[in-house]
């Protein structure tokens, strides 16, 4: 009976500690989680407040049967303030061909929808970006 109590007094402790949650898709690598490294790259428990994720885009593609190549996006930042708890699923746009690819990165947008099924649209920032918001916000 103890370790039944203890088991749902941590799991209600743990929902009420993260904020939010969110899993990515595999061409996303999560590369930090609030300059921490060591973070799954799939899926992330989100701190109350404001998170910053790094992320990579890479997917191979193949441009006939004997050649294939990578596409890797340089370091992306996803600056997020979420105060309410929600599950949250990012999506890129679809991916076909390694032109798509590289459109994605120039422009680079996902999608965050949440458990209801809402959906929003974030941008991803390079490391200039990041820093001019952060300038800016001072």
């Amino acid at each position: 009976m103890k370790k039944f109590i203890t088991v749902i007094t941590l799991s209600l402790a743990s929902f009420f500690t993260s904020a939010a949650s969110v899993s990515f898709p595999e061409s996303i690598d999560v590369l930090t989680l609030n300059g921490l490294a060591n973070v799954d790259s799939r899926y992330l428990e989100l701190d109350n407040g404001h998170n910053l994720i790094e992320v990579r885009y890479s997917d191979l593609f193949e441009s006939n049967a004997e050649d294939s190549s990578w596409v890797r996006s340089e370091p992306l930042y996803l600056y997020l303030d979420f105060d309410v708890a929600n599950n949250y699923q990012a999506f890129t746009p679809s991916i076909l061909s390694e032109e798509d690819a590289l459109q994605f990165i120039s422009n680079p947008t996902i999608k965050l929808r949440n458990g209801m099924g809402d959906e929003k649209q974030v941008s991803l920032m390079t490391h200039s970006q990041l820093m001019a918001k952060l300038l800016l916000s001072k």
